[in-house]
Order: C-alpha cells, then structure tokens, then sequence
C-alpha cells in the first residue's frame, strides 16, 4: 500500500506537464546560498523531484530522548513557504488561476526540507496546523492559536491541486521529515476554541455563556488595589480556598449553559436558557494577573473545565488558579475529550513530540491526564511545556522533557546575554530552548549582527540549553511574528494585526537574505558534526 508522501509523489506526477507562472525563492533551491527568485515552468515536476529524492531515503522512526547535538526550527506552516508565486501583489487564501497556493502549505514544507537539512535541523517544530476560526478573526487571515476543531488539520494547509486532503498531507509531511533524519513536533492549543467552535452548539456545558445586553467584547472584572494584593499572596502562598471573587455586577453577566442553541449569521453562537434568557459565548483575556494590560482574546473562549453552578464566571480564579470550591465538580467529559486529541495526532501522524500551549492553566489533575494519556500513546514522546521557568517544578514533576525557557529575553545586548549565561552554572531542571528570538518577540536580526552572531553562537553552549531557529531569523528577518513579548508600546503599534505574519497573509524575505548572517549560523551547527 503506498505510503503518504508516495501518495504526493503520484498526484505530482500526474501535474507535471501542467504550466504555470510560478516562482519561488532561489535560497530554496541547492545550494540554499542565493538571492533572488527562480521561475519554474513546471512546478509539480520540481516538487516531485524533491520528493523522489527524500523516498530513495528509508522510512525511519527518529524519536525522543533529545541528543546533545541537536537543532529545533519552529515555523508557522502557513507563513513559513507563503510567496507570491504568481505575481499578483497579495497573499491570501484565494487558489491561484494555476491551482497553486500563495500561503504557505505542507507540500511546500516538504520541498524546504534539503534547505533546513542544510542548517543542521534536526527538528521542525510547528505552530498550531489545526483548523482554526472564521469569525471576529484577528488580521487578514485568522489566528492558529484559535482552534475551531482542535484535532483536525486546517484544509488551507493542503495543496488543493493535489487532491488529497490535508490529513493525507500533513502526514506526508512527517514520513518526509522522518526519512530525511527531522522530528516533528506540533503545538496544541487545547484551553480555548474559537469563536465558531463546533463543540459551542454541540456540548454548551463545556463552554462560558453571558447575556446578550453584555458588554461585546467582554473585558476582565475589576479589582481594587487591595484585593489585587490579596490576590498575589494567595496566589504566591499557593492557597485557593479564600480567593476573592469578582464583584455581583460581573458575576451577574454570566449564565447557566443554554437549552438550545443556534448559529448567527458570522459563525458564531447564541442560545437561550431554561428561564428564555438570551445568551452568546464570550470572548477570552489573558488569563493572569486579574489587571493585565494586553489586548482582549476576541476570537476566542475558554473551555469551562468545572460546572459548579456558583464558579460560571470567566476569572483568575477559574481559568488559571482554580479555587479549591471546584474540586468535585470536574466537567469530565470535556476532560476526557481534550484528553483525547494528543493521541490522536500521534496515532494518525506519528509526530515525535506535543508542545502544549498555556499548559498553565489547566488544573493540575488534568494537566497529568493529558501528559499520561500521550505518553500512553507513544512512551518515546517529546513534551515541552509552555514555560519560561527552566525549573519549573509542576513540568518537572509530571515528566515534561523541555520547557520554552526564558533565554530569548536575554539577547537584546551581547553584554546581558554574557550575564545570561554565566548564571546557567547551575544545571536546570529541564532542557530549554536556546534562542536568541521566538515567534512572540523581537527578531535578533534587528539588534544587529554582531549580536545575532554572538546570540547564535553562545546558543550553541548554553549547559541544558537545546538550540532552536525561528524560522527567518537565520538569514536576518525582522519582520515580528507577533508581537506578544517584550514588545514597547510604540513597537505594538507600528504592527497590528494585519502586519503580523501569525495573523496575516506575509512572507519571509527569501530572496533578500543576509547570506552573512546565514553562512555563519550554518556554520555553527556543521562544527557540531550535524
């Protein structure tokens, strides 16, 4: 029976007389040095050859545990090979007159492969691949951290030519990732849903409902300076069973789950109660501290992990430190749902590793579920943690392998960077992701190259550290990804939504790279004998 990627092979062979005027970056193709832009007349003929190449190669099972020479690349799939192929000046979802996408798409990814080999990669770790929202999305094209269906690949991954689906792709990509010597690990967002969810209309216990007359968007409850205080020493003492609440007015918002429920106009949910009282989903804000200043979630919503009846609020104290009033009143078939959807991607794709997003703010209980139930699924399993906390003690305890590590807030000079690393003497708990730079935070490349050169290089040492490429930076992208991490004001808004690439149409700088920057940083991974 073939196999996905020979699945992919054959639907190219079939496309490979079709013309077309597409180009792609020339730094794409061998020797991966070059500027510039590549016309391909036949561009299934050049996808195939890659793949032909990649399936002379055995069909191996690289897994965990994480070796001492070794190398993450972390890429948004629909950002990291988007290019204007076609000349037409946007990139959106719309398919090409020749069939082709301008987003980024996991046939492409396969294509890249020679090139990430070519920088030592070892393993491709992707953002979020599932299908994401629709509705009140963020930039041109929506957020892959708002999951409408959490364990379904998202369709405008798929090369729509080919004519297989994006599940058929998406693991296509890992068998060729697998043979060419590349681990794959997929992030999960598993704490939230979208907007038009799915499960809103199917399961409304598992969700927060308010009355339609509530504020839209709905904004975090208020509280004073001396409850804020309280809040931060039980928070800090680790003691839930007194955690203040927020006052009538806000709790009043909130609604018992609806008996029916319908579906508007934009994708979204409205419902009524037992009583008639009407009633929407609302959405998300950050999840800590009570007055945290970062823009309002408005394409998403938060799971209601609990249903006791006095707790129907969206607060602190029930999406993130759960008070103890809760105990008891686990919404169970939710948890065994979200459960459910690591082993699925594992059993279907084969993934070598699950980085869980806002692992955080999951209760403890359910948080060793979801890390025993992946396990269960493949013992070998990478697991990252979403935390800056290189010891971590709740990671530490219930197996993660690796956590995200606070290095990249270190790389904004050479000088703190050298004090950065002189306090690693002491070995951490957990291995952390040794990068200048992520997908939230500024891009080395805009601190110059001799701190790039420097951050890149001091990586490569870190004791515990495990090297990690954001997808760009290697060749001197300065484009954020987005702008969630130590961002100033002024830097926030010179970058909405519409000029981030997590939530907009944007390619990288492919066929202007800084070759310099590029040579240097392959060089530091050839000298550890990748």
């Amino acid at each position: 029976m073939p196999t996905p990627l020979e699945h992919v092979r054959e639907k190219l062979r079939t496309l490979e007389s079709h013309t077309a005027n597409y180009c792609i970056p020339t730094l794409w193709l061998p020797p991966h040095t070059c500027a510039g832009v590549r016309r391909l007349q036949h561009p299934a003929a050049y996808y195939r050859a890659v793949i032909d190449r990649i399936l002379t190669l055995p069909e191996t099972s690289l897994r965990h545990p994480l070796g001492q020479h070794e190398l993450f690349y972390l890429a948004p799939v629909r950002y990291l090979t988007a290019w204007d192929h076609c000349g037409t000046g946007e990139i959106s979802y719309a398919v090409s007159s020749d069939g082709w996408r301008q987003t980024g798409s996991l046939l492409k990814t396969i294509a890249l492969l020679p090139y990430l080999q070519s920088l030592g990669v070892t393993w491709l770790l992707l953002l979020p691949p599932t299908d994401h929202g629709r509705t009140r999305i963020k930039g041109t094209l929506g957020s892959p951290y708002a999951p409408r269906r959490h364990a379904t690949i998202e369709e405008t991954l798929a090369e729509p030519i080919l004519e297989l689906d994006a599940e058929t792709q998406m693991a296509a990509l890992v068998e060729a990732c697998h043979r060419v010597g590349i681990g794959v690990v997929v992030e999960l967002a598993l704490r939230v849903a979208s907007l038009d969810c799915p499960l809103i209309a199917q399961h409304p216990e598992w969700f927060y409902w308010v009355r339609v007359d509530a504020p839209q968007p709905l904004s975090p409850p208020n509280f004073n300076p001396e409850t804020l205080a309280t809040i931060e020493r039980a928070v800090s003492n680790g003691t839930f069973d007194a955690l203040p609440e927020p006052d009538e007015g806000y709790r009043s918002l909130f609604t018992e789950p609806p008996v029916e429920v319908w579906s508007n106009s934009d994708g979204t949910f409205c419902g009524h109660t037992a009583d008639g009282t009407l009633v929407c989903v609302p959405n998300a804000f950050a999840d800590y501290p009570p007055n945290d200043t970062q823009p309002l979630w408005t394409d998403i919503t938060y799971f209601r992990l609990h249903n006791h009846p006095a707790y129907s609020y969206i607060a602190y104290n029930t999406i993130r430190y759960f008070a103890s009033q809760l105990n008891g009143w686990e919404n169970r078939p939710l948890w065994d749902h979200l459960a459910s959807i690591a082993p699925s991607f594992i059993e279907r794709f084969d993934v070598d590793g699950i980085l869980l997003d806002m692992g955080h703010a999951f209760p403890r209980a359910l948080l060793e579920r979801i890390v025993t139930c992946a396990r269960s699924a493949k013992p070998s399993l990478l697991l990252i943690a979403e935390s800056f906390d290189r010891n971590d003690p709740i990671a530490t305890q219930l197996g993660f392998d690796a956590v995200v590590g606070d290095c990249w807030h270190h790389a904004h000079s050479i000088e703190a960077f050298r004090r950065y690393a002189a306090s690693l003497s002491a070995p951490s708990a957990l291995r952390f992701f040794a990068t200048p730079d992520t997908h939230n935070t500024p891009r080395i490349a805009t601190r110059g190259f001799n701190v790039a050169a420097y951050a890149y290089a001091l990586c490569t040492q870190l004791p515990g550290g495990i090297p990690m490429i954001t997808c760009g930076s290697e060749f001197g992208e300065c484009v954020p990804i987005n702008t969630g991490l130590d961002f100033r004001p002024e830097e926030m808004a010179a970058y909405p939504p519409e000029r981030l690439p997590l939530f907009s149409g944007c390619t990288l700088s492919w066929d202007v790279p800084d070759v310099r920057l590029l040579s240097y940083v392959r060089s530091l991974h050839a000298q550890d004998g990748r």
